[in-house]
């Protein structure tokens, strides 16, 4: 069992990077992938600079990692929603749902997509390839589901559908974080949008 201090117990060494990560995906939110540091997320989380050195050894490192976690937050919650899916469109559909309600749930993790899925830096844009390109197979992998069993027009080829529907996330996003709020009717505007991307038949 750790030991308390000062009344607190003692993070075991994976809790602390947990936490810290979690601090770090907010500073990064608030400060932007190339100012959001290790000092602010000390000051975060309540501990010494040399505490967050301790688990993320140098700035690329902290950066890194920051971009892998919302990569893994991302790539899981399409994970979650397809491996169970029989309707490829139903479950596009949900993935849609799901992403902006990720907006209210955890928007630091989406802020810092927003700006890595615009940012065409050397240090962060193959990264930022990559992992797109793992999210357009997925999708595409549904939209091509969805053709062969007719719930999709045949024509623009499935990645290139999958294409359109993730760059239309950029979009959504910035409606969702609109100081003056969501437009109304979003939600069916939003769900007639992807139909029509997607081929959907009448």
């Amino acid at each position: 069992m750790p030991v308390a201090v000062d009344g607190r117990r003692r993070l075991q060494p994976e809790e602390r990077k947990r936490l810290l990560m979690s601090n770090a995906v907010e500073v990064f939110a608030r400060r932007g992938i190339g100012r959001g540091g290790h000092t602010e997320i000390a000051e975060l989380g309540g501990v010494s600079v040399a505490t967050v050195f301790n688990y993320f050894k140098t700035r690329e490192a902290l950066v890194d990692a920051v971009l892998e976690e919302v990569e893994n937050y991302l790539l899981d919650l399409a994970d979650s929603i397809y491996e169970e899916a029989d309707n490829p469109l139903e479950a596009i559909r949900s993935h849609v749902k799901a992403f902006l309600q990720a907006c209210e749930d955890n928007p630091s993790y989406i802020k810092v997509w927003l700006e890595w899925s615009a940012s065409v830096r050397d240090e962060t844009w193959p990264k930022y390839l990559e992992f797109q390109n793992k999210l357009l197979d997925i999708i595409a992998k549904q939209v091509d589901k969805g053709i062969r069993v007719g719930i999709l027009e045949q024509g623009l080829a499935p990645k290139e559908r999958a294409r359109w529907a993730l760059g239309n996330a950029q979009m959504l996003v910035s409606m969702v974080f609109d100081p003056a709020g969501k437009p109304r009717g979003m939600d069916k505007m939003v769900e007639r949008g992807f139909d029509h991307m997607l081929g959907v038949k009448a």
